[in-house]
């Protein structure tokens, strides 16, 4: 083989492997647990966000609007946190929102005297980012209304002091309450 048939071969086969990174991604899988708490989150961060979900509901596509990403630095930090949920809806933004969508119709299985699923899905990504406290809460979900738990752990109680109804729901039902959250 002549050299430069060598080089069109080699070539050809590093061409082939660089071909493998631009392949499409995966689908995501609407399905499996992580990506439900992504949307958890999405829809905590829509909630808290009014602004940027108006703007994203009138045209989702400006996920893949560096200018609007620019100029809403929340949206942008969130899609940078969640690698996920970013490739999802930069890949289908209309598809995702419309996911959210049904996420917030349908997300969880709450009786009209529960706790709204917003409050729920804003504890439960609390709880994502404090899985120490998530795993006592859930042993002993009466520790909400221990004050020497709640010094040990002042981001809960910091959070239940922003949200007043997550608080009352659980001092008053805090078994029932964390059981929602475990089957959200």
């Amino acid at each position: 083989m002549t050299r430069t048939r060598f080089y069109l071969v080699l070539f050809s086969i590093l061409l082939g492997f660089g071909s493998v990174k631009s392949a499409p991604a995966q689908r995501w899988d609407w399905n499996d647990e992580a990506t439900a708490t992504q949307l958890r989150s999405f829809d905590v961060f829509l909630h808290d966000h009014p602004w940027i979900a108006k703007k994203l509901w009138e045209n989702p596509s400006r996920v893949n609007d560096q200018g609007f990403l620019d100029g809403n630095k929340e949206i942008k930090q969130w899609l940078e946190d969640h690698p996920a949920g970013a490739e999802a809806f930069h890949a289908d933004p209309k598809g995702f929102m419309e996911r959210e969508r049904h996420f917030q119709m349908y997300g969880a299985d709450l009786d009209s005297h529960d706790v709204h699923s917003a409050q729920l899905a804003r504890f439960d990504w609390f709880l994502d980012n404090h899985p120490e406290v998530r795993k006592d809460l859930m042993k002993k979900p009466g520790l909400v209304n221990n004050g020497g738990y709640l010094e040990h752990h002042p981001a809960l109680r910091t959070f239940l002091d922003r949200h007043p109804e997550i608080r009352a729901e659980l001092q008053d039902h805090p078994r029932d309450f964390m059981q929602r959250e475990g089957r959200y």
